[in-house]
């Protein structure tokens, strides 16, 4: 079975997107603190937890609409196999799992939106240091070690699996752990 001409690529753009549009969505969060929204939620009946969940499960929501868009038009428009559909689906939900609990993390820490578009280099940085804007192996060794700190990496890495090598759900065990 051969990789198509978009099939890496096409996963290493699912993981950029999800994760910069995920750091984006933090401004959501600060904005709601701004307006008193969030005063207000805490003043009902629904316990804080209630709230919290239901602020990160839409942040969640957004990223796997997002995540699932990608890879149905990237499949059906470019053709992209993304190798065994339960384990590439376990793979998305990992990475926006960790994408949504890094806007969530950014929404409470910042205080402002100017605070929060700084993110967006950020995450580009990180993608790029992670492989997704470069294959990982082209990377040096040690850079490929780096490389690691980030969940891009990690998620790039078990797509790759996926794709270049028909792994399945236990063969990406390694990286859905880590992410």
């Amino acid at each position: 079975d051969e990789v198509g001409r978009f099939d890496l690529g096409a996963s290493s753009q699912l993981v950029l997107f999800m994760f910069v549009n995920s750091l984006a969505a933090s401004v959501a969060l600060i904005q709601s603190r701004q307006l008193g929204v969030s005063r207000r939620m805490l003043s009902t009946p629904l316990r804080a937890r209630t709230i919290l969940v239901g602020e990160a499960a839409g942040r969640f929501f957004t990223a796997m609409v997002q995540g699932a868009f990608i890879v149905i038009a990237a499949a059906l428009l470019f053709g992209v196999d993304w190798g065994d559909p339960v384990a590439a689906s376990v793979l998305v939900i990992a990475f926006a799992l960790v994408s949504t609990a890094t806007a969530v993390l950014f929404g409470a820490m910042l205080s402002n939106e100017q605070q929060a578009g700084a993110l967006t280099p950020l995450g580009l940085g990180l993608a790029a240091l992670g492989g997704c804007m470069v294959p990982l192996e082209v990377f040096s060794p040690t850079m490929r070690t780096i490389a690691h700190v980030t969940p891009h990496a990690w998620a790039v890495e078990g797509f790759a699996e996926l794709i270049r090598r028909d792994a399945g759900l236990v063969d990406i065990l390694p990286q859905v752990s880590v992410l």
